[in-house]
């Protein structure tokens, strides 16, 4: 390997090592989610692997966002480093792709300050989850939750904008594996978090839904941060709205509650697509009447000497820190 002169700062940041931001969409049917588990197929392996076959020297990646099995991504945000020779963004992107498998790709490669983290640094999340109702859809079977019975959509709606603002979502979240709901109350920053926008309307069939045959119905949620099962979860209680089973008002309720034993059945992971991540000033697509969502105010952010403690006024632990 040919020696390049490099240094390192007082952050104990390598001028020679670029840092870089991956916007990442992948399948997620085939996948154990985006976290690396022992012995299962994830997004996290597949994406190291290709990584340390390209001769990167640092193949460790770090994701903004962890998604289950079964849920799709087309704006997951994750981190690298490189210490190779440097190649253009393009030509980066362009080598990823060609070893990475048909269900997950590379979208864009960008260079990045080093202390970027993409979890931390984020500002809000969208995710988005696609429910049929009508005649299956075999082509889509794997990427909507297929339901014969209409639903209401108006209801679902309003009882959507009910969960904006800054809530204790303990109802509607689990522990994540292994961890049960009450640990997950027990975290330093809790169950409570900031919802921008929710919201529940209906969408033109798109390619692979055979069309006269039922109706689309997107659920669309930004948030500072999301909590294991969270949408997924919201998306079953507004279900409930608009089969009439429930009242708008009874998302208010389940907020009140914070138990998870009040809350609904988790639905598929199939229909849940993670979006996009927010950073700095971006700005999240309008809504359906036009409008710019306002987004999630980026909390304080504590550094010592150099190194952010702090994310949201809760502890990084110190393996996770930049």
């Amino acid at each position: 390997m040919v020696n390049r002169e490099h240094s390192v700062d007082l952050m104990g940041h390598d001028d020679a090592v670029a840092v870089l931001k991956l916007t990442v969409s992948y399948d997620g049917t085939a996948f154990w989610g985006s976290q690396r588990q022992m012995g299962r197929r994830t997004v996290q392996d597949e994406l190291e692997r290709c990584l340390r076959g390209l001769g990167f020297e640092h193949p460790a990646t770090v994701f903004a966002g962890r998604t289950d099995r079964g849920v799709h991504a087309v704006g997951q945000v994750v981190r690298s480093e490189d210490g190779r020779p440097p190649w253009s963004d393009r030509k980066v992107a362009m080598a990823i792709n060609a070893t990475l498998p048909d269900d997950v790709a590379v979208g864009t490669v960008q260079r990045v300050a080093p202390g970027f983290h993409p979890r931390y640094d984020a500002t809000w999340r969208e995710y988005r989850y696609r429910i049929w109702c009508g005649s299956d859809q075999p082509l889509e079977r794997l990427r909507v939750w297929n339901r014969r019975a209409p639903l209401d959509v108006e209801a679902m709606a309003s009882a959507a904008r009910l969960l904006i603002g800054t809530h204790d979502l303990a109802a509607f979240t689990g522990g994540g594996e292994g961890v049960p709901w009450s640990d997950r109350a027990r975290a330093p920053r809790g169950t409570v978090r900031t919802i921008a926008h929710c919201g529940a309307r209906t969408i033109e069939p798109w390619w692979g839904i055979v069309p006269g045959h039922g109706m689309g119905i997107e659920v669309r949620v930004i948030a500072d941060g999301f909590l294991p099962q969270l949408v997924r979860t919201i998306v079953s209680a507004l279900v409930e709205v608009g089969m009439g089973r429930k009242p708008a008002s009874w998302i208010t309720r389940l907020i009140d509650a914070s138990d998870r034993r009040y809350g609904p059945e988790t639905a598929p992971a199939h229909g849940l697509v993670l979006w996009r991540v927010g950073y700095d000033d971006d700005l999240p697509d309008p809504g359906p009447d036009g409008r710019q969502i306002p987004v999630v105010p980026t909390r304080f952010h504590q550094r010592v000497n150099g190194e952010q403690t702090t994310w949201n006024d809760e502890p990084i632990p110190p393996d996770h820190r930049t």
